[in-house]
């Protein structure tokens, strides 16, 4: 009887125990530090912001934009100087540019980005001096069709695009593709037969590589996904984290994305600690034009945890942080596209 007393005691104590790590782990899973941030404007709307689709550090504090409503395509914000410089001739010339995606900082007043519709990759060079530029071009394309671009080590590069079987394409340094990696999302077998190119359209998002290019995000506007990878020295990308939270509604015959359906991640942006998304949760039926901005951005280490939520005193559309982590850069309409900052 002491004894069957003793191990009944021992198997409770066990239980209580198991509980309370149990509760203990679910409540530090969910204790993420929501701050309240407030804006300043840096240039308002009397410096003519165009119509943006993206943003960069250049030298980790003048912002570049693309703009997609202008005779050049990329603006140059310099706040310090009070000066917007307008670069990169919009046209068919051999330097001009037509459609660009996926800013990337580089060198010392340089920044680059992949032109959809000219099918290459450039960098754009400033001379501060006199405020002139000029246009080098790295890769050349035949027929696939590449949106983002990043520059990794050893001369190469990664890319997402309209690609069949694929999320992700590792490229030499001539643009040769190398390997591909990952798939495009799917929730059932049914979204599984819609083609590849279809639910490449669909689940498109922001590509981002760490500064030190060794790690990678993709971040998912029609769903709630996120994916995490490792760029290896030789190139391979290793996935740290797959977080599939939410599908994208659409349908599966056009690949149109539903009105009522929420967008997500609506823009990213990294630095060696952090990975950053604007969130949206908005649709385009209830909110218009609105489900392209958010108020909240969403702050995850490299190992796909979520460590903080910063909740923003104003709507913004495009952003970009300091390597230090302290200043986030975006862009508002207030009504007019201005360039504002947060500390942090």
């Amino acid at each position: 009887m002491i004894r069957y007393k003793m191990r009944k005691h021992v198997f409770l104590a066990t239980c209580l125990l198991a509980l309370l790590f149990s509760c203990s782990t679910k409540k530090e899973q969910e204790e993420v530090v929501i701050q309240s941030l407030k804006h300043e404007v840096l240039m308002g709307d009397e410096y003519l912001i165009g119509k943006i689709n993206d943003m960069a550090l250049m030298n980790d504090s003048i912002p570049v934009v693309i703009n997609v409503s202008s005779d050049k395509m990329f603006q140059v914000l310099d706040h310090s100087r009070k000066k917007v410089l307008e670069v990169g001739n919009v046209g068919q010339g051999p330097d001009d540019f037509l459609l660009s995606f996926g800013l990337s900082s580089g060198m010392e007043n340089t920044f680059s980005a992949n032109d959809v519709n000219r099918r290459r990759f450039s960098t754009v060079h400033l001379n501060p001096e006199d405020d002139s530029w000029r246009v080098e071009h790295h890769l050349k394309f035949d027929s696939i069709m590449h949106i983002y671009i990043k520059p990794i080590a050893n001369n190469r590069y990664v890319a997402t695009g309209i690609y069949d079987d694929c999320h992700l394409m590792l490229l030499d340094e001539k643009g040769t593709p190398l390997k591909g990696f990952g798939e495009w999302p799917y929730q059932d077998e049914q979204e599984k037969k819609v083609p590849g190119t279809t639910r490449a359209r669909v689940y498109q998002g922001k590509l981002e590589v760490s500064p030190s290019k060794d790690k990678l995000v993709f971040a998912v506007m029609s769903g709630d996904m996120l994916y995490f990878y490792r760029i290896l020295p030789n190139g391979e990308l290793e996935l740290i984290s797959k977080q599939e939270n939410a599908y994208a509604h659409y349908d599966h015959s056009s690949g149109a994305h539903y009105g009522t359906a929420p967008h997500h991640h609506i823009d990213a942006c990294t630095t060696e600690d952090y990975v950053y998304t604007l969130y949206s949760g908005r649709s385009l039926k209830e909110h218009g034009l609105k489900c392209f901005q958010g108020n909240l951005i969403h702050v995850y280490d490299w190992e796909g945890k979520l460590v903080k939520k910063l909740q923003l005193d104003i709507d913004i559309k495009q952003m970009a942080v300091s390597k230090d982590n302290r200043k986030i850069y975006a862009i508002a309409d207030l009504p007019d596209p201005v360039l504002v900052v947060f500390e942090l």
